[in-house]
């Protein structure tokens, strides 16, 4: 088990040497406003996956999402939620009105049967991403002790809010199933600027 789970680091570590080494890194500054609704509607439906778009701008390797709007209408369960396809069209529609872009979604990983939530996407969710979009997952869980936020090696962030333990990563398409792992920057949790 213990040569297995170092294998799989290993082999994505190989993965991140190629990936950096073709496109280079990517990078998705999140604002305050965005980060605040990520936290409090992924906190809302714990223990039930939450689903939400994001708004904002995309740079060169860079996303700047402005706005996480969550689905309300979604159906969720423990491991899995799905979004109302009516209700997408209607906010799309509005979406294509005004001076911002959907760049991109988000949604949680909670800890189900025993198994803690871990912010990194399922074959289902890789094979939901669309190209050129940002796709943020947020793992919460019971916290076991308080940890500040902070800015990990990794590009991910993590830390603690009341009594739930909360690591954010984020992710792009970069081929067909391979995806990139994007640096989170978002001074409002960690207070860092770069």
């Amino acid at each position: 088990m213990f040569f297995c789970v170092r294998f799989y680091f290993f082999l994505d570590f190989l993965n991140d040497l190629v990936y950096n080494f073709i496109v280079g890194e990517f990078s998705v500054y999140i604002k305050e406003r965005a980060f605040f609704a990520i936290i409090l509607s992924v906190v809302e439906v714990y223990r039930r996956e939450t689903l939400g778009l994001l708004l904002g701008y995309r740079g060169e390797n860079k996303f700047f999402v402005e706005y996480a709007i969550p689905s309300q209408t979604a159906e969720r369960e423990f491991s899995w939620t799905e979004p109302k396809m009516r209700a997408v069209a209607r906010m799309t529609k509005i979406i294509e009105n005004m001076s911002i872009e959907i760049i991109g979604d988000y949604h949680s990983h909670t800890d189900f049967r025993g198994d803690r939530g871990r912010a990194i996407p399922s074959g289902e969710d890789v094979a939901d991403m669309r190209s050129g979009n940002v796709h943020i997952i947020v793992a919460v869980n019971p916290k076991l002790k308080s940890k500040k936020w902070r800015q990990n090696n990794d590009g991910t962030i993590s830390g603690t809010i009341s009594d739930y333990h909360i690591r954010i990563s984020a992710t792009t398409l970069i081929g067909e199933y391979k995806y990139k792992r994007v640096r989170i920057v978002c001074p409002s949790a960690t207070g860092l600027s770069t």
